[in-house]
């Protein structure tokens, strides 16, 4: 298995056609700890894209598993789209290293969001975390 550092990252060049243009917000992991562990936590959700094997071996505590190749970007919307209600949230995407498939993740999600619900996820609502896993790493390890 391929530790956190040794990860190949998706070049801007394998972003498909289709996904909008408009990319998500980063943030920082020193931000997300802080979020996290504040009384605004309720209201985040962090997404691992990484494979099951590589999230057991390290992951962002309350964070969940939706493997990239696997992930249902519909159901995602929805099941999102049904729980905020409008309501201040934040939906985290994480993987290895950013940019990485967890950009392309938020962008595909932004996406999906945008035709199923006729409307943009505001500004700050869809957010990459800033070097990844591996930057959460180096700051908060296990």
């Amino acid at each position: 298995m391929a530790s956190l550092k040794e990860r190949d990252t998706v070049a801007p060049a394998e972003i498909v056609a289709g996904v909008t243009a408009s990319g998500p917000a980063g943030i920082s992991a020193e931000e997300l700890h802080k979020v996290l562990n504040s009384s605004e936590h309720a209201s985040v959700v962090v997404v691992d894209v990484r494979n099951a094997d590589e999230y057991a071996s390290f992951h962002i505590p309350g964070s969940i598993n939706k493997p990239f190749q696997e992930l249902n970007f519909a159901q995602l919307a929805d099941e999102v789209a049904a729980h905020t209600n409008h309501a201040a949230h934040m939906l985290v995407f994480v993987s290895a290293q950013s940019p990485d498939v967890d950009d392309l993740a938020a962008r595909e999600y932004i996406n999906e969001y945008e035709k199923s619900h006729a409307a943009t996820p505001t500004k700050d609502s869809v957010r990459v975390l800033l070097g990844g896993l591996y930057t959460w790493s180096q700051i908060y390890s296990a």
